[in-house]
């Protein structure tokens, strides 16, 4: 009986250390991680004048804000014939749609990638000022004199 106690004993401390010794420098493995972006999908002229749909999305992995229009890994712009097919692509490519924007047609949506990437991602996108940048101010916050230290 006292050996299987101190057996247990001695399995607890152990399972305590080893969960302490990891701390915080590994990235949970549990937990999915995530790139954001914006897209939407609208009207577009192919060269011969036929309508169309593209997708225009604002990358989540780089510093441009300004849309694009999304290209597959050849970079050829992808077309779609309709919206629905438009969201069809981007499931199939990945991207999970979490909200609608602002009117129909708009989204916010996210991609699983791997902790590294997000990391590198995290690292060549974000920068950190000795001086604090000024936030633009909506008409009602200029009224009421607020100011974002």
């Amino acid at each position: 009986m006292k050996k299987i106690r101190l057996f247990l004993v001695a399995l607890l401390i152990g399972i305590t250390l080893n969960s302490r010794a990891q701390g915080n420098t590994a990235p949970d493995t549990q937990r999915d991680y995530y790139m954001y972006s914006c897209i939407e999908v609208r009207w577009a002229n192919k060269a011969n004048g036929e309508q169309c749909f593209v997708i225009l999305i604002t990358p989540g992995d780089n510093a441009q804000q300004r849309s694009s229009i999304l290209k597959n890994d050849n970079g050829k712009a992808v077309v779609v014939r309709n919206m629905m097919e438009g969201l069809a692509y981007l499931q199939v490519h990945g991207w999970e749609i979490l909200q609608p924007r602002e009117n129909i047609g708009k989204w916010l949506v996210r991609k699983k990638v791997s902790f590294e990437n997000l990391k590198k991602l995290v690292d060549n996108t974000t920068t950190y000022e000795a001086v604090t940048p000024k936030v633009q101010l909506t008409l009602n916050e200029k009224t009421l004199k607020v100011d974002y230290e």
